[in-house]
């Protein structure tokens, strides 16, 4: 119950884009409840980043490594929960707000709130980025990667999905080089 109760409460903080609960998500599942490694955590958070949806998928992801002290049926039944508890807060907007909202926009204070909301949630996901980056290590090839990657997502017509596997197959062959 407590699983679902804290992916519900992810689900209502995710304001212009799933990444900016990820520190919350950090804090909770690592540093509080230790129900994964960082390493689990950031692997598992970027292997879904080529998904439709990652942050839905992360979280049955996160769901399932936090219930992995049970049986199979039990690390299912989390990620199930994981996955389920942070959609129904935005489900739950789309059934009693969506068929309001037409009306609830129109109004003044409304429409200049969405601008200061989307302003925030850009920079929480800046924010996200910079926390995600100070848990794996401000190290040279990290941020040799990251740098990497940034430039291919904007000069490059490249699929999300192949950049997260040339990004992972760079990270195989940067620790084999470092191990040698």
């Amino acid at each position: 119950m407590h699983l679902f109760e804290s992916f519900y409460r992810y689900g209502y903080l995710v304001i212009g884009g799933g990444q900016v609960v990820v520190p919350l998500m950090h804090s909770e599942l690592v540093e509080a409840n230790h129900y994964m490694t960082n390493q689990e955590f950031l692997t598992g958070f970027g292997l879904v980043q080529g998904l439709p949806g990652p942050m839905f998928s992360f979280s049955a992801y996160a769901g399932g490594m936090a219930a992995r002290g049970g049986s199979i049926l039990t690390q299912v039944i989390g990620a199930v929960a994981g996955g389920i508890a942070i959609f129904l807060p935005g489900l739950l907007l789309i059934y009693f707000i969506y068929p309001i909202w037409e009306n609830l926009k129109e109004i003044k204070g409304i429409k200049v709130s969405l601008k200061g909301i989307t302003a925030v949630a850009g920079g929480l996901i800046t924010v996200a980025a910079i926390i995600l980056m100070q848990k794996s290590g401000f190290e040279l090839d990290n941020i040799l990667i990251t740098f990497l990657t940034a430039l291919l997502l904007f000069t490059k017509r490249i699929p999300a999905p192949l950049i997260v596997l040339i990004a992972l197959a760079a990270g195989f062959i940067i620790d084999s080089i470092t191990t040698m």
